[in-house]
């Protein structure tokens, strides 16, 4: 049996520094120390709909262009005679389709409309939907219905500094998160022939 072989120190410093070399080229051939390229943007004019109730497909479609609701039935595999409705829906919105046929349209909630990276309406958001913005609590989000309560909708975002435990900071971290929107969408219903 034989032993290993003896490198002098000379010989275990030329092995060292071959072995860094070599870790290295690795290394910077794989892009080691880099981050991860961040995932391709999305178009910006991507419109989300959500889809609930009585259809064949529910879930959220996206569409290059504000869909009307006769697209969204057909997309949905809904039943029944289809909307005659021509006008657009916005990003956001929530058509639930009940078994008779009707359409409630609505907002998605708060959580999904984040994820979806679309911003939620102040004057519409719920406790639960506030709660999904960075730095707001439940006791926080409970604050700011209350003064919506009080107060009435609020007339521009920056009127959430009225709220007691909203300082300039938590403002600009909430603001890109929230719009002030319109009235609520009606409820739809097929038209009879």
């Amino acid at each position: 049996m034989r032993g290993l072989p003896y490198f002098s120190r000379t010989q275990q410093g030329v092995l060292l520094l071959l072995g860094a070399a070599l870790f290295f080229l690795w290394a910077w051939r794989a892009h080691f120390w880099l981050p991860p390229s961040p995932p391709p943007a999305r178009p910006l004019n991507t419109v989300f709909v959500e889809v609930t109730g009585a259809a064949a497909h529910p879930g959220v479609y996206s569409f290059p262009h504000p869909p009307t609701l006769l697209e969204i039935w057909t997309k949905a595999g809904a039943t029944g005679p289809a909307p005659d409705d021509q006008s657009k829906l916005p990003s956001g919105t929530r058509v639930d389709i009940s078994p008779q046929g009707r359409c409630q349209l609505g907002r998605m909630s708060g959580p999904q409309l984040l994820t979806l990276g679309l911003a939620m309406d102040l004057n519409r958001a719920g406790a639960a939907d506030l709660e999904a913005l960075p730095g707001i609590g439940p006791v926080l989000a409970g604050r700011i219905i209350a003064y919506r309560e009080a107060h009435g909708p609020f007339k521009t975002i920056d009127d959430l500094q009225q709220v007691s435990g909203i300082g300039p900071k938590k403002l600009a971290q909430v603001r890109p998160y929230l719009i002030l929107g319109d009235q609520e969408p009606e409820a739809l219903a097929p038209q009879e022939d």
